[in-house]
This record gives structure tokens, C-alpha cells and sequence, in this order.
């Protein structure tokens, strides 16, 4: 740090980055907050969901990037901590702001107001991020640095370089290939019936699942057998979007998978969160098929409204409201299009929502119940149950991703 830098000024330095970039900042003097100013009117502070990672970056200047949503900047300058986020490259849809919304329990009346002033905060490349903090660093430490001192490192790059060569000579001359095509074969026939649907041939040839190679991922087992579920989960989530699922939603369980895959530290338990994640798609390819025709775009219409307004109790003359059109031409039309009524449709699409939910969070099934527009618990367990064939807590003891 530059010792002729006041707290005073870092204070005024720190003030006039936030209102020159927009971005909210904090500065932390031994990790005590000491002050912060946004010019974005946030009901909520996203970043206690991430705070300890960042406290404890201990580069002169770098940048975090929270569940490959949010970035933060920042600049360590002698006992202080300067913090500015977050900022997002993409425009989050609602349905993503509505569930960081709830993770950081705000009231729900209070989520569109967040929502708006997070909307306010994307479209920010990393890269812009990292020349302002750049700017405020040379202002306070008195150092320069270039965007590639932050993101690439020359030597690194040349290593890595020589390493992958050195390696893929080793790898070819060591491994043995051995069942490559039989694992191919089976590969190929997995997917098939996760494009299809066909839950009942994959639980029929559950047997063959794990005799897919899955080659030499890591030096260690457990970390080996993550490296294979990711890897697995991505060429099925990938079917399953071919198959017709909404993409966002696909992007979410991905997301949601593979967490809880890096929380598990038995290789049992990945083994048969694998096989759950292989039927959970084929599941819902399966229901979509079921229930949306042809890929009616009229059904996927309906299922990115109720993402969208997914905290909200939603009635069918909500959805014929929003299409402009009467409710007995939109749910004749679904109907006929689906073969499934449009009020069972939006009761499905929420008891999704709540499984993402029980995955993913500890809130209690009552707040859970109301975030999703339930009249009630008892009504939302009645549901959830019927749908699932299981309780939501049954569910939750059985796969919540902090266990």
C-alpha cells in the first residue's frame, strides 16, 4: 500500500470507483467492514453468500467468481481489503434472481425491487471488471499490472504446454484399450433412452451403466469417480436438451448435480447419485413428451411463464392473461396440444421447482411453501406427495446436497 494513502482517501477513492463504474463497493480494514457504498439499491447483500472466499484472497489484486454467476474484484492494500461486486456478464433471468432471492431470505414482496436493482448490475464483462480494479489499484498501491498479469500467466501457459505433451505421449504408450467399443455400444444405448424417455429400459439395463468406461480421469479414486460423473452428466444433460428440455432449466439441475457430486466423499454415494441423475432425466424427457406433444411451443410458452413467476400462485387465467387470449381457448388448446390439463401442468412445474429447492437449500418446507405461491404446507405436502410419491421431507433426508 502506498503509506501516504489515507484511510480517508481510500474511503473517497473507493466512493468515486462506485460512482464512476456503478458497481457497489466495500472496504474492509482486517476483514471489518468499514465502509460501503452502492449506487444500486439492493435489498439484500448477495455477497454474504461468499464472503469468507473473498476475505480470504490474498492477492494484491484479483477477482472471485461466485457459482459461475457473479464476479468480484479485488485489492488487498496493506491492512485493507477493498471489495467491489457483484457484476454479471449475462442478463439473469428472473427465475435465477427469484431463487438468489430466497437463498438470502429476503421478504417476498421484497424480490422484484431486488431483482431490478441486480438487472442493473449485468451486462459487465469480466474483462472491464478487471480494468477498473487495475485503475484503483494503481491509485493505492502505486502498481501496474495488465489484464493478462491478471488472467493469464505466461509461464503457466508454457508449462502446461510442455506438461499436456509430455503426458499424452506417456498416456498413449501406457494405457491399455480394452472394452472401448463395448463401452461405446453402451454409451450410445444410454443416450438413446434418455432422448426417448425410456426410464423403465434404463432401470431394465441399470447392470450396464457402470461397465461404461470411464478411462483415467485422476490419480486419486474419489476424485477420479467426480471427474467421471461430470463428464457423464454433461453428455446427458446435453442429450436432454436435444430432447426438448428447456435450456435454462437443464443449465439449473446440471448445476444442481454436480454440486452435490462435490460435496460426496464416498464413492457408493456418487455411484448412486449417478444412476439418479441418468433416470431423473430420462423422467423428464419422458413427461415432456408425455405432456407437451410434438414439442408444443405452446407448452414451452407456458413452462418459461411459470419459471418466470414462479413465486407467485399462478392460475390458468394468469397464463391465458399473459398470452392474450381467453382461458378457455388457452386451456382447450393446451389440452389438445399436451394431452394434460394446464392447472396439473403448473402444479407440476412448481413441485419441480420445490425438489431444486429441497436439493439445494435448508430453508423450512413452510418458507419453501410460501416462495412457491402454496395456500399451505399441508397443500403443498398433499401435492408434492402425489406428484413424487414422497413427502418433501422424505425427499429431503434422501437428497439434500448439504448432507
Amino acid at each position: 500500500m502506498n503509506k501516504n494513502v489515507t484511510r480517508e482517501e481510500l474511503i473517497y477513492i473507493s466512493r468515486q470507483f462506485a460512482n464512476m463504474f456503478g458497481f457497489p463497493v466495500k472496504l474492509y480494514r482486517n476483514n471489518e467492514l468499514v465502509f460501503c457504498h452502492s449506487t444500486a439499491n439492493l435489498t439484500a447483500d448477495p455477497m454474504t453468500l461468499c464472503l469468507d472466499e473473498i476475505l480470504q484472497k490474498s492477492e494484491q489484486i484479483s477477482y472471485y467468481v461466485y457459482e459461475n454467476s457473479f464476479y468480484y474484484g479485488i485489492v488487498n492494500c496493506g491492512e485493507y481489503k477493498f471489495v467491489t461486486g457483484p457484476v454479471s456478464e449475462i442478463a439473469l433471468s428472473d427465475h435465477d434472481l427469484n431463487k438468489l432471492g430466497f437463498k438470502l431470505k429476503i421478504e417476498k414482496d421484497d424480490i422484484p425491487l431486488f431483482n431490478s436493482a441486480m438487472k442493473s448490475l449485468s451486462g459487465v464483462h469480466l474483462d472491464t471488471l478487471i480494468q477498473a480494479i487495475i485503475l484503483y489499484n494503481f491509485s493505492v498501491n502505486r502498481t501496474m499490472y495488465n489484464i493478462s498479469d491478471i488472467r493469464i500467466k505466461n509461464a503457466e501457459q508454457n508449462n502446461l504446454s510442455i506438461d499436456i505433451k509430455e503426458n499424452e505421449v506417456a498416456y498413449s504408450g501406457e494405457r491399455i484399450f480394452m472394452n472401448n467399443a463395448r463401452s461405446y455400444a453402451i454409451e450410445k444405448d444410454m443416450i438413446k433412452k434418455v432422448m426417448t424417455g425410456d426410464v423403465k429400459g434404463l432401470i431394465d439395463g441399470a447392470t450396464k451403466i457402470p461397465s461404461v468406461s470411464s478411462g483415467n480421469l485422476a490419480p486419486h479414486l474419489l476424485r477420479h469417480n467426480k471427474n467421471f460423473f461430470i463428464k457423464l452428466e454433461t453428455i446427458i444433460s446435453r442429450t436432454a436438451i436435444e430432447a426438448g428440455l428447456d435450456v435454462d432449466e437443464v443449465f439449473a439441475i446440471e448445476e444442481m448435480y454436480i454440486r452435490k457430486c462435490e460435496s460426496l466423499n464416498n464413492i457408493d454415494r456418487i455411484k448412486n447419485l449417478q444412476y439418479h441423475m441418468i433416470i431423473d432425466y430420462a423422467d423428464r424427457v419422458k413427461k415432456l413428451q408425455l405432456y407437451n406433444g410434438q414439442n408444443s411451443k405452446l407448452a414451452n410458452t407456458v413452462s418459461k411463464y411459470i419459471r418466470a413467476n414462479i413465486s407467485q400462485p399462478i392460475k390458468t387465467t394468469d397464463v391465458a392473461k399473459y398470452l392474450g387470449k381467453s382461458r378457455g381457448g388457452v386451456t382447450t388448446e393446451f389440452k389438445k396440444q399436451t394431452g394434460m390439463n394446464l392447472s396439473d401442468f403448473i402444479r407440476m412445474k412448481k413441485i419441480q421447482e420445490a425438489q431444486e429447492l429441497l436439493y439445494e437449500t435448508n430453508q423450512s418446507l413452510v418458507t419453501i411453501s410460501d416462495y412457491l405461491g402454496f395456500s399451505s404446507q399441508s397443500h403443498f405436502t398433499r401435492l408434492f406427495k402425489k406428484v413424487t410419491g414422497v413427502t418433501p421431507k422424505e425427499y429431503r433426508d434422501k437428497n439434500y446436497i448439504g448432507k
